[in-house]
């Protein structure tokens, strides 16, 4: 027996549709932005800055006014939530109403416990970090069960329209290319839309 006969079509067909941007031109609605660099190098300043502007109507970091509330959904793996990151969002201006959180510590994002929750808040940002502690039994180094995975966040993220922001650590290779420096298997980063690296630099 044969499977499924592929239908071709023709590009004539399709009509072309604006992109929606949280933050043009770095992070799309509905696509996956995958936040690299080295320990210090204020990943953590970012996201936190992003989920406040975006939970306030407040201002990306560029000093662009967003024009409405939104909620955002942060997982943080790496930070306490009383001591580190609460204060972190009050300092941000966060409206904490709209930023939450699954408070489950065996969360995994191969359930659908993540995808559930961005359906019940309408949420237009998912904050994973990093994103190895959300990976349950899943080898971060393999293609195949990464591929999975990010194929899911995928989904969900053009399903329900949000931002889907991934935190990740580089690799010591320092030679090599930057978008191979990431942790795990390539597959994280070729499923992103966009990349970015922070990097300081040292002080003159």
């Amino acid at each position: 027996m044969f499977g499924r006969v592929a239908v071709l079509r023709s590009y004539s067909e399709i009509s072309p549709v604006r992109g929606d941007w949280l933050w043009y031109p770095y992070m799309a609605y509905g696509k996956i932005t995958l936040l690299q660099g080295n320990p210090g190098d204020r990943k953590s300043h970012v996201k936190i800055q992003l989920a406040a502007a975006l939970s306030s109507k407040g201002f990306l970091p560029d000093g662009i006014k967003l024009p409405t509330e939104e909620h955002v959904i942060y997982q943080c793996a790496e930070d306490g939530l009383a001591d580190t990151i609460k204060p972190r969002l009050n300092e941000a201006g966060a409206n904490c109403r709209n930023v939450a959180f699954l408070d489950d510590e065996l969360l995994t994002l191969d359930d659908e416990k993540t995808r559930e929750a961005m359906a019940d808040i309408h949420a237009r940002l998912l904050v994973i970090d990093p994103l190895q502690a959300y990976l349950g039994n899943s080898d971060i180094s393999s293609s195949s069960c990464i591929r999975r995975i990010m194929n899911r966040l995928c989904r969900w993220a053009g399903f329900y329209n949000c931002a889907v922001l991934i935190i990740g650590h580089l690799n010591k290779k320092e030679g090599a290319n930057d978008l191979y420096r990431d942790l795990g298997s390539i597959d994280v980063t070729a499923s992103a839309r966009s990349v970015l690296q922070l990097e300081l630099k040292p002080a003159l």
